[in-house]
């Protein structure tokens, strides 16, 4: 947990910067995984799609492909690299049962060499990718029930261990209030209702006067909590943005005004 802690903080030192982006990376099972925790991001917390990338040993584009050749593919993981057009304001997570992936760890050492915040995430003890990332993640699962199955124990590791640490980020970085999501988007009638309850629990307004704000926000929880308290939306995007798009300082600054 320490470990997960420590590396989550220091990706949201990063991640501040409008500039950063979050970019998973992996092979097989791990691949999988990594990319399914970024993917979710964007409909879950309102992180930012131009912010976010993923790139895989096997197929990035489906989702359904593992070929367990790309592991090895050192081809690949330079292209991908070169695609990636990483610097040193993005944050790397890197995710490999083994720990010695050589797509993961070639990606790993040149995204290192490029001064981008490196995570590594790896089921092995003294592992290679361990010995490149700047925050070493291990979670030592030790031998799976069906040997060679890495989507077993050390699968479910990697899916809790990166739901904690991506989940720690986007509190960190203001899109969760009080246990509740405040990015998320409204696309669909469930979310809409929802999106509603928040604003009222949060505003401390009846549902119905959360759903007036949220019309007159496009439906964005945040500027709709600030509008359900008396501001007019103009207002409210000029309070949300002088407080860095964090809706307790915002909520703080109107008590003090």
């Amino acid at each position: 947990m320490g470990q997960i802690e420590s590396a989550a903080m220091s990706a949201v030192d990063r991640l501040r910067n409008e500039k950063s982006r979050l970019i998973y990376v992996g092979a097989g099972s791990s691949g999988v995984l990594a990319g399914l925790d970024g993917i979710e991001l964007p409909c879950t917390f309102g992180w930012p799609e131009d912010r976010l990338a993923v790139y895989r040993a096997d197929d990035s584009e489906n989702i359904l492909t593992i070929t367990t050749p790309g592991d090895d593919d050192l081809d690949a993981s330079l292209i991908d690299f070169e695609k990636s057009r990483i610097s040193d304001k993005d944050v790397v997570v890197t995710v490999s049962a083994s720990g010695n992936t050589p797509y993961t760890c070639l990606f790993a050492e040149q995204a290192k060499q490029d001064s981008a915040l490196v995570i590594g995430m790896a089921n092995n003890v003294g592992s290679r990718l361990l010995d490149i990332a700047d925050h070493p993640i291990l979670l030592d699962t030790g031998p799976e029930v069906i040997a060679g199955s890495t989507r077993l124990k050390a699968g479910t590791a990697q899916k809790t261990a990166l739901g904690m640490f991506s989940t720690l980020i986007m509190t960190r970085l203001g899109h969760v209030h009080d246990g509740m999501l405040i990015d998320v988007e409204p696309e669909n009638a469930k979310l809409r209702k929802r999106a509603a309850r928040v604003v009222a629990s949060i505003a401390g307004v009846t549902v119905d006067a959360a759903e007036g704000a949220l019309r007159q926000t496009e439906y964005r929880v945040k500027p709709a909590v600030l509008v359900a308290k008396g501001m007019t939306p103009k207002q409210a995007q000029k309070t949300l943005k002088e407080s860095g798009q964090n809706l307790r300082e915002a909520l703080i600054h109107i008590a003090q005004a």
